[in-house]
């Protein structure tokens, strides 16, 4: 058993042998400079911007710095009227007048089918958790009910079972044994602070 942690034990001397020193710095991946980096002149026989569209190696038409990659400053008036004439800009405005287009707007769909709301359903009742308002025949008691919640993962889809299966009036899932309207531990507090906050 000692010879065999014995020869872990050097493997491992030997691979730690190998490794470069860490000297706690961290390379950085790409050059800091404060250099700016601006657009080459361009010629006068050089491509379309169609026929440039593709080319990867093209000038774009920003300024990038050493410090702030990403940032374009296309919102730099003397920049951009280094790159654009006026008259230019006049030309690309109308371009997008002709282009733009106003969409009417159009009613909402419906909601079809069985659906209903849990959060309007809150809105519009005022009895409290626990204040029985609707008759319920439950002989078996919370064992069933409890059996039957399990079957929702929030209380929310319970209230949403319940109340497309008829409730509040009618309980035929066994969701509301004590007849408040309210499915397994779901309350409407949770909606009824946020219209008085």
């Amino acid at each position: 058993m000692r010879l065999v942690l014995s020869v872990l034990a050097l493997a491992l001397l030997a691979a730690c042998a190998d490794a470069p020193p860490d000297d706690g710095q961290i390379e950085p991946r790409l050059p800091i400079s404060d250099e700016v980096v601006t657009p080459a002149p361009e010629a006068e026989d050089e491509a379309t911007p169609e026929q440039t569209a593709g080319d990867e190696t093209s000038t774009p038409d920003y300024v990038v710095t050493g410090n702030n990659p990403v940032i374009s400053d296309t919102q730099d008036f003397a920049a951009v009227t280094e790159r654009i004439s006026i008259e230019e800009d006049k030309k690309i405005l109308a371009a997008q007048r002709e282009e733009f287009r106003v969409i009417a707007p159009t009613a909402l769909p419906g909601r079809g089918g069985n659906t209903v709301n849990v959060a309007e359903f809150a809105l519009k009742t005022s009895n409290k958790v626990g204040e029985k308002l609707y008759s319920r025949f439950n002989p078996i008691g919370g064992a069933l009910t409890r059996t039957a919640c399990k079957r929702y993962r929030l209380p929310d889809d319970a209230q949403e079972a319940f109340l497309k299966a008829g409730g509040p009036e009618r309980d035929p899932k066994n969701l509301d044994p004590d007849g408040d309207g309210f499915a397994c531990d779901w309350s409407p507090e949770t909606y009824r602070k946020l219209v008085r906050n």
